[in-house]
């Protein structure tokens, strides 16, 4: 669609109005709700066709939302229980320096797609907070204020206060923010998301954006106005704002549903990082093959996870993991490391689990997906041919794990059913598996699965206890030598983190592969010393 010039913008909208009103700045595309403007201390009900004039304070109420268009083809799209005022908006129809869009965020959140003002001289436009600031680059963004309203994926936690916020797209042919407060400024770019709690505090890049972000346009349910030619309706604005750009260009896509989770990169006062949800209390591991890693890369791993970065649902034994993120320096490996991943099970959950002393679940996902939060982010495919498979329970203190000594028995407490890729279920062994807190070593004689099509074997291997300091004690490695069918190699992934108060059980995810082709076994098992240790 060809581009309407900009004098001819400015010229429709004054026409439009009835008059030549020089604080007229733009004209509302959907007002669907409670919807006003606060002019001159009284209230101005908003509709399709409304001007938009400078200084006025917009509001939406509970289940209601507003997208407005300005002069310069900017385009604001509030959410429910929004106010934003405008502190000066001037343009003359072309960039001459006297351009001006000045907003400030009171409440709520919001997407903005930017036009003119801006493009050239980024000081011409500023959309403030009591928090932060974000300057533009000529961009697509959202942004959200947290006041005690912001619900996390589980049900009945509330997000920490503080500013939100998501580069979505370009405009103009660019793709930043700059988003600063009191004590620093950063820049993001397109698919980054960022937060800071306060006007003091450091900014932080979030891995994912938290599911607040994106708006569920709850005032659809009221039944929108279609806006004029190029508009959008009720129907179709969302994720803070519009999923098209009214504007005749080229229309902007509408971000990716986000995960559940808020992850971040905040850090505890001993540097290290830590999540936005509180403290890790929670201890999982897992299996599965990685599709799209190297051949012959065992996949094995764990976390040590806060609620919020856990998705369950059920009660008991019964209880279902559905989502999960692991930060990064909150994995099991040396030193914490840098692996950052999150996963949704899309509701495919078979659970495995049984009874036990410390109320630990675990189970496998036949569908979803599992992503590796690196450089290239890329979902791995969950399905009856490549299960995941995770084990939870409650997070040993590593302190509770650095006191004990001797050596002790572990003896199977129970765990998932094992699966391989032709969709198998088989079964799993371990030769005299044994704890020696004295050494910090756990140790076993073999390792084995056995499946109807598939027998896989592997030596007697030992992995030292390592210590992830304020967050629970762990084995990571690799046994190699092993092999399946007796003639092709392979190698096992293995990864465990003690579980329960006493320190007493250890959760361990196990998976199996070939160096040579694509086959490969999954499982995760509970152990517990015996008697106790």
């Amino acid at each position: 669609m060809k581009r309407i010039p900009c004098y001819f913008l400015s010229a429709f909208f004054l026409v439009a109005s009835g008059a030549a009103h020089a604080a007229d700045v733009g004209r509302v595309l959907l007002a669907v709700g409670d919807v006003v403007a606060v002019r001159d201390g009284k209230p101005v009900r908003l509709a399709l066709g409304t001007m938009v004039q400078d200084k006025d304070v917009l509001r939406t109420g509970p289940a209601s939302n507003l997208q407005a268009r300005f002069t310069d083809e900017s385009i604001l799209s509030l959410r429910e229980n929004t106010e934003i005022r405008i502190e000066e908006y001037r343009f003359t129809g072309k960039e001459d320096g006297t351009e001006r869009a000045f907003f400030r965020l009171v409440k709520g959140g919001l997407r903005a797609i930017t036009g003119l003002i801006g493009r050239t001289n980024h000081a011409n436009y500023r959309m403030g907070s009591v928090v932060a600031t974000i300057g533009i680059r000529g961009t697509d963004y959202v942004t959200r204020l947290c006041q005690q309203d912001c619900v996390t994926a589980n049900p009945g936690h509330l997000a920490p206060d503080g500013q939100y916020g998501q580069v979505l797209g370009e405009s103009h042919g660019t793709r930043s923010i700059d988003f600063s407060n009191e004590r620093e400024a950063r820049n993001f770019r397109i698919s980054e998301s960022f937060y800071t709690p306060d006007a003091k505090s450091p900014i932080q890049q979030l891995l994912v954006p938290p599911n607040f972000l994106a708006n569920q346009l709850e005032g659809r349910k009221q039944g929108g106005t279609k806006g004029a030619a190029g508009g959008t309706s009720g129907e179709q604005a969302a994720a803070g704002g519009v999923t098209e750009d009214p504007r005749g260009t080229t229309p902007t896509p509408p971000p990716p549903d986000p995960p559940r989770f808020v992850a971040t990169e905040e850090r505890g006062t001993s540097g290290a990082p830590a999540p936005i949800g509180g403290v890790p209390t929670i201890a999982g591991v897992g299996a599965l093959f990685d599709s799209l890693g190297f051949p012959g890369e065992t996949g094995s791993g764990g976390g040590f996870f806060a609620p919020a970065q856990l998705t369950l649902s059920g009660s008991g034994a019964s209880t279902v993991l559905l989502d999960f993120t692991v930060l990064p320096g909150f994995s099991a490996e040396s030193g914490g490391g840098t692996f950052a991943a999150t996963g949704t099970s899309s509701g495919s959950v078979i659970n495995d689990t049984t009874t036990n002393a410390i109320n630990a679940n675990w189970g496998r996902w036949t569908g979803g997906s599992v992503t590796e939060l690196d450089s290239t982010p890329t979902p791995i495919p969950i399905s009856a041919n490549n299960q995941f498979h995770y084990l939870l329970g409650p997070l040993t203190p590593p302190d509770v794990v650095a006191a004990k000594n001797g050596t002790f028995p572990l003896s199977i407490v129970g765990g998932t059913m094992p699966t391989n890729n032709l969709g198998e279920l088989g079964s799993f062994s371990i030769g005299g598996p044994t704890v020696n807190f004295t050494a910090r070593t756990v140790s076993a004689t073999s390792f084995g699965f056995t499946f109807y099509s598939q027998s896989w074997a592997f030596p007697g291997a030992s992995m030292p206890i390592q210590f992830a300091t304020g967050k629970g004690a762990f084995i990571d490695g690799v046994v190699t030598g092993g092999s399946l069918n007796s003639s092709v190699p392979a190698n096992l992934g293995v990864t465990g983190i003690f579980m329960g108060p006493a320190g007493n059980h250890l959760g361990v995810g196990f998976n199996a592969v070939t160096t040579g082709s694509s086959a490969h076994a999954s499982t995760a098992q509970l152990f517990k010393c015996a008697p106790s240790c």
